[in-house]
């Protein structure tokens, strides 16, 4: 059948369209528009596919698949750069936008990722995504959709609820597909991304974050998801990356690779994919979890605000109406913990109004526990506040059941998982409800068939109230294929009263290697180093005192030499005396330069505690990327290297900040307990003298400082003249060594 396309060309309001009939009456309609956007102040554009008989009747309505654009690209189509059509007539030869619409019911919303910079008369990077650290203007997109879904509930005739809506995208649309469709599953059923990216820097302008898909797999519950990319693709060692991921632990995952390059290739079969969920969407999950970048956002109604102004991520877990998990880390998987950060989680009306409620708190990084009487408002939510340590929460009324959860697991006879091997594994379970739970047991199975488990079960005895148990057996498992990064584990809870409770979690697996041994260890050293893949930079590594041997109290790079080029390594250590304090601290080595994708190569910079015996041996396993273009591959080995000597490195000034309120804070770095911490604050206003003060911080949890022992140190500061200050921290720590260091920026006190 003979398909024309209609054009319709609007500038301000889509109800003007209604009084325009298509050409025929099996034509797409094809309009441009615009919207005026609060979120980002300004007018945005939009296009959007109806399908022909759209206006034959008023109350039929149809389910939408928004659509983000790739690099150069627009809503209109392709940009100044060329790039390969995919909307109409024989674009994508013929497996197109406008051909999908014109046999399916359906609506498609190709949003505009434009991106404007002042300086820039046209600019090709959209969304506001991107790479060198840093994002490029204060436009959030993600936080702009929900925006533009109501407009378009509004405007045309959509079902308007989740299961009936998608989200799709080419390139580094199909980055925002899967970032924008994670962070709302309350407003879309399903994601689709074609050759997507799979990192970028992403959120608050002032203090963005390293954002890569692989770790965030959690945010999708309720939905499904797929990705298409061809095999010619330069993008397909990131997406081979996330596979090894992805498919181990979600089971509404799936992907298809064709013969096909950097394209929508497949776009039929995804938009297919998409409309089948639309005949049978998943429902929201009964416990989930959710990881964001920005210090406030919603979820499944739950609405979470914190006063976060530095890079990380807020963490949601095992979130029902009995509790749930939280902490903010700065990074993905495993950075350090934020517990200065503070953290307010209101919950949806799912809980009885007016009514007094028992929320057991059990902060996992001190093993404080406390319990809070917290009433709920006359709609039935409840706000609970915490820090941004990792907390577990109960929720309870009087003489409630138990809450049996995980409150922790670790490798006992082993570095790490490692493949091939028994891996005995030792469980710990908290009970977090409103009374004790008796005999309990759990029972450990693996989600895939990659695991075959031997010990399963383990006898845990009766748990109390705020209680954490072990259990009397250890479980035991071995991992039987090494093409995989992580196996997943569901353990199932059970008491006498036949209440169950069913949990999953993950762990890292790395396979049996060889020892690395050519490698040099840089502690303040300068060394030319491969950087981007295929270049080099010559920089100073890690800190101590240059010797190239590993001291306490050091922060160290592992260099890694290969093809004649050292190389930073990602290290992965589960000994006692490396990271001290739950500091952890990782670094990144840009290879946009080299692949144009916007993702990096991590390295670690371990820290070496001050009390490290002489000539104890630490062992890393450590892994580096290798250029081939356009792809990457990884290469992968055990290292050991031996401590010697005794701590005369000085604490580190990791940053400074002064948030609000006149309160100062400091965060320190050093393998001890840091003794005292003053910071001398210089205020220069011209023709007048310079006038000093010196002030004394804290680590203790008191006087402006908000979390003991996180090696953030605080004070509160009386009212000052109104100005901006230098700030020079001085710092001493167990040992005797001292620094002095100025802070980069001046800061305002009033």
């Amino acid at each position: 059948m003979k398909k024309t396309v209609l054009i319709y060309s609007l500038l301000l309001l889509l109800p003007l369209a209604f009084n325009v009939l298509p050409l025929h009456a099996g034509d797409v309609i094809i309009i441009d528009s615009r919207h005026y956007s609060n979120v980002f102040g300004e007018m945005r554009n939009y296009r959007i596919f109806l399908p022909p008989d759209y206006n034959e009747n008023p109350q039929k309505r149809y389910p939408v698949i928004y659509f983000l654009h790739g690099w150069s690209q627009r809503y209109f189509g392709i940009g100044p750069i060329y790039s390969d059509p995919y909307e109409e007539g024989t674009d994508n030869k013929g497996d197109n936008i406008a051909n999908f619409v014109s046999t399916h019911d359906v609506i498609v919303v190709k949003s505009d990722g434009y991106n404007k910079d002042p300086e820039e008369e046209y600019y090709l990077r959209p969304y506001n995504i991107g790479t060198r650290k840093q994002v490029e203007t204060y436009r959030q997109f993600p936080v702009y959709y929900p925006e533009l879904v109501n407009y378009i509930d509004a405007t045309y005739k959509t079902i308007p609820d989740r299961e009936h809506r998608a989200i799709s995208g080419l390139s580094m649309g199909g980055f925002m597909t899967y970032w924008i469709g994670g962070k709302y599953p309350q407003l879309f059923s399903a994601a689709g991304n074609f050759c997507g990216s799979t990192e970028f820097f992403v959120g608050p302008r002032t203090f963005p974050v390293e954002y890569h898909h692989k770790y965030m797999f959690k945010n999708y519950g309720g939905m499904n998801v797929r990705l298409n990319y061809g095999d010619q693709d330069f993008i397909r060692s990131y997406h081979e990356d996330v596979n090894r991921v992805w498919t181990q632990v979600m089971d509404n995952y799936d992907f298809k690779i064709y013969n096909a390059a950097h394209s929508t290739c497949g776009l039929g079969e995804m938009f297919g994919f998409l409309l089948n969920t639309f005949n049978n969407p998943p429902a929201k999950p009964l416990k989930w979890a959710h990881i964001d970048v920005y210090p406030e956002f919603t979820v499944w109604d739950y609405n979470i605000n914190t006063d976060r102004n530095v890079p990380g991520f807020t963490v949601l877990e095992n979130v029902d109406k009995r509790g749930f998990r939280c902490s903010v880390r700065e990074f993905l998987p495993d950075g350090e913990l934020l517990p200065f950060v503070n953290v307010m989680v209101t919950t949806p009306p799912i809980y009885d109004a007016n009514q007094l409620y028992t929320v057991n708190d059990l902060d996992s990084r001190t093993l404080k526990s406390v319990r809070n009487a917290i009433m709920s408002d006359n709609t039935g939510r409840l706000k609970i506040k915490v820090d941004g340590s990792l907390h577990e929460i109960g929720i309870n009324r009087m003489k409630d059941k138990p809450n049996i959860c995980l409150a922790s697991f670790k490798i006992e006879n082993m570095a790490w998982a490692t493949t091939g091997k028994e891996v005995i594994l030792s469980i710990r379970l908290l009970n977090k409800g409103g009374a004790a739970g008796k005999n309990i047991k759990a029972t450990l199975s693996a989600t895939r068939n990659t695991t075959d488990i031997g010990k399963n079960s383990s006898y845990f005895g009766n748990i109390g109230i705020d209680e954490i148990q072990d259990g009397i057996d250890k479980f035991k498992f071995i991992i039987k294929t090494d093409s995989i990064e992580i196996v997943q584990f569901r353990l199932t809870i059970q008491d006498d009263l036949k209440n169950e409770w069913n949990e999953f979690f993950e762990i890292p697996v790395r396979r049996d290697l060889a020892e690395i041994t050519d490698f040099v260890i840089s502690d303040g050293r300068k060394f030319t180093v491969s950087r981007s893949g295929n270049d080099t930079e010559t920089a100073v590594f890690g800190t101590g005192n240059g010797d190239g041997v590993a001291n306490p109290g050091e922060s160290i790079v592992i260099l890694v030499k290969d093809h004649g080029t050292l190389r930073r390594t990602d290290l992965i250590c589960s000994d006692k005396y490396v990271n001290p304090f739950g500091l952890n601290r990782r670094k990144s080595d840009e290879w946009f330069e080299y692949d144009y994708v916007g993702a990096s190569n991590k390295y670690s910079v371990p820290l070496i505690a001050s009390d490290c015996p002489e000539d104890h041996t630490l062992e890393f396993f450590a892994e580096y990327w290798l250029p081939d273009y356009p792809c990457h591959f990884i290469k992968q080995g055990k290292i050991k290297i031996q401590v010697k000597g005794k701590d005369t490195t000085p604490p580190e000034l990791c940053w400074v900040q002064i948030p609000g309120d006149n309160i100062l804070m400091a965060k320190l770095s050093d393998g001890s307990k840091i003794k005292n911490v003053k910071a001398k604050l210089i205020l220069r206003i011209k023709d007048e003298p310079e006038k000093s003060f010196y002030v004394e911080l804290n680590d203790n949890g008191l006087n402006g400082d908000l979390s003991a022992n996180d090696n953030v140190f605080s004070v509160k500061l009386a009212r000052q003249n109104l100005g901006f200050y230098r700030i020079l921290v001085e710092a001493t720590d167990s040992y005797g060594n001292t620094m002095i260091e100025e802070a980069a920026d001046k800061f305002l006190l009033h």
